[in-house]
């Protein structure tokens, strides 16, 4: 039997417009997705006689589909159009004919979720529902308030094929690959031209010796601190070195241990912008190149 999933984050987000091939990414602004499936409701019905039940005919409810809601923190056009049916012209959105029925096009929704062991990104889970079709999209318009569009939709399947596909995946499309150490070996960083190297700016500075680490002037979100804002990457072909990265108690330093490196190459480590604690904004992002001896 497998081992049951920590499964956590929306890391990204993809549509597919079945008809076009037109294929929208919006990982980085998805922060939500509701499932509910579409049932065809069983009956039962009973056979009895006073106090007395002579016989139970049941029939079991069956799947046909799956109602989503995404939740998007952007107001997409492309997304707008293939879910409301719309069109786009130079940045000008047409809606549906009033009191007008459109033949909208089919897409497929894929979402990738975190695999988690502890605090490290060990893989994703991938989440496809097929031949999903659009609904009037909902949003508010308020004063103060940014516009968080939600986008409905049913994903109904062909005869034969299943409701939903559920994978486990080694990246994420775009080469995301999430890091496991391997066993045996030392890991760190044997050493850098200069013995140390150091930059900052004022909401992060950064210190590479035999590890990397990043030190905060404010506490951050934790859930930001993953391989994909915390990245190591050959600096000749932008390969992805393979490590681990931590946050300590005070979630101010971020710390990256690689498990494979080369000497005498350069590389360059990145901490991309990533939310503070209190949600009072973010950090700014810092590049630095290092070479190792």
């Amino acid at each position: 039997m497998a081992d049951g999933k920590t499964l956590v984050n929306v890391k990204k987000c993809i549509v597919k417009n079945e008809k076009t091939g037109a294929t929208f990414d919006i990982g980085d602004t998805a922060s939500e997705i509701d499932v509910e499936p579409i049932l065809s409701a069983g009956k039962r019905d009973i056979l009895r006689v006073k106090d007395k039940i002579l016989g139970i005919n049941q029939t079991e409810d069956i799947v046909i589909g799956y109602k989503l809601k995404l939740k998007d923190n952007t107001f997409n056009l492309d997304i707008m159009a293939l879910v409301d049916g719309g069109t786009i012209s130079g940045g000008h959105y047409v809606s549906i004919p009033a009191g007008q029925v459109v033949d909208k096009d089919l897409f497929t929704l894929e979402v990738y979720t975190e695999e988690k062991d502890y605090s490290r990104t060990t893989g994703y889970t991938k989440f496809t529902w097929k031949h999903c079709k659009g609904k009037v999209p909902k949003y508010k318009i308020k004063d103060g308030d940014f516009i968080v569009p939600e986008f409905d939709a049913e994903a109904i399947p062909f005869r034969g094929e299943t409701a939903v596909e559920i994978d486990s995946v080694t990246s994420l499309p775009g080469g995301v690959t999430p890091i496991t150490p391997p066993s045996g070996g030392t890991p760190g960083i044997p050493g850098v031209v200069g013995g140390t190297v150091t930059d900052s700016n004022p909401t992060v500075g950064v210190s590479i010796t035999s590890n990397i680490k990043w030190t905060f002037t404010s506490a951050i979100n934790q859930d930001d601190v993953d391989l994909t804002n915390f990245v190591v990457k050959k600096k000749s072909n932008g390969s992805v070195v393979l490590g681990n990265v931590t946050i300590d108690s005070s979630k101010k330093v971020v710390t990256f241990v690689p498990t494979s490196i080369e000497s005498s190459v350069t590389y360059t480590a990145e901490a991309k912008a990533v939310d503070l604690l209190d949600g009072s904004g973010t950090t700014t992002a810092i590049s630095v190149d290092f070479t190792t001896i």
